[in-house]
């Protein structure tokens, strides 16, 4: 009779073990989730950014062309006054001249005669463009990523700590995971490039740079966990 008696409790025992298991894994697997979403943005913005940068690259002809003058232009609701290089070059024997559609807000006369680098449509010699950065994609790309880091670290910390932790699973699931997705990041928008060289990353993706400072701040983080938790070790052997 009294086994009988046990039985039923065990079993609820168990049921709230079971229920505070989940409760516990609630705000691990909703920062997961953010980060999973963010990590999906952060990969269509990056295919985004390549399928524009290699349709210059694989559709529009590299060439050289010459700054020979700057032309200022009132811009936005605050009248800001933005400066566009205006670049001459020859296709096929014939010359050409066009303004270059990114403004700068500091005029410089040390451009004028200067080489630029250019496309030109081949179907069109008349139209070209100076694609020196991929500008405003990268950078929403590697600030996703940013974020990313920041809610998976969290996330998998927190599942982590309800699973049982220690400073390899973190090593392995948590920093070696995002300093690999990090220099991944990093390395695929080469494939934009099949007519360039390496160095154009860092020169040609903004983005490039800020995914770099991430993975380095993700290293530092990993190296502080290493830190601690050979400090509490030694503190726990001597106490």
């Amino acid at each position: 009779m009294r086994e009988n008696k046990l039985k039923p409790r065990n079993r609820i025992a168990e049921t709230n073990g079971t229920h505070k298991n989940t409760k516990d894994k609630r705000p691990a697997i909703i920062l997961l989730s953010i980060a999973l979403a963010l990590f999906l943005t952060c990969i269509g913005l990056f295919v985004w950014n390549i399928i524009k940068m290699r349709s210059y690259e694989s559709d529009y002809i590299k060439m050289y062309g010459k700054v020979v003058d700057v032309e200022s232009r009132i811009v936005g609701e605050y009248h800001d006054t933005y400066y566009f290089l205006v670049i001459a070059y020859t296709y096929e024997g014939t010359e050409y001249t066009f303004m270059d559609n990114v403004g700068r807000k500091e005029f410089g006369y040390d451009d004028i005669g200067k080489r630029a680098q250019i496309y030109v449509n081949p179907q069109h010699p008349n139209q070209a463009i100076m694609v020196m950065s991929s500008g405003s994609t990268s950078i929403g790309y590697s600030g996703c990523f940013c974020f990313f880091c920041i809610c998976y670290a969290l996330g998998m910390n927190f599942l982590l700590g309800v699973i049982g932790t220690s400073f390899v699973k973190r090593l392995c699931f948590v920093w070696g995971m995002e300093i690999f997705l990090g220099i991944a990041l990093f390395l695929l928008p080469w494939i934009g490039f099949p007519n360039s060289g390496f160095g154009e990353v860092f020169s040609r993706i903004d983005g490039s740079v800020g995914i770099i400072v991430v993975c380095g701040l993700v290293f530092l983080a990993m190296c502080a966990d290493g830190a601690i938790m050979h400090y509490a070790r030694s503190y726990g052997r001597r106490h």
